[in-house]
């Protein structure tokens, strides 16, 4: 039987940059701008899992490697 590790709600900001890529900074940009949701537990921020998942799932796919006909 296979367990998989349920994923969080939430996560303390210094973790996040390493979970989802995206640098503690550009996180904090996102929250101001309300792509995201930071709260507050006591002197704790934490990231809203799922609102940098729907924020991801809205990014455009790269085209690495790709050329546009000419």
């Amino acid at each position: 039987m296979t367990y998989h590790k349920p994923s969080p709600e939430m996560v303390p900001l210094p973790r996040a940059p390493a979970i989802f890529g995206l640098s503690r900074s550009h996180l904090y940009r996102l929250a101001a701008e309300g792509r995201i949701r930071l709260l507050k537990a006591g002197a704790r921020t934490l990231v809203d899992c799922a609102s940098v998942r729907a924020f991801l799932a809205t990014l455009p796919e790269a085209s690495i490697g790709k050329r546009d006909a000419a």
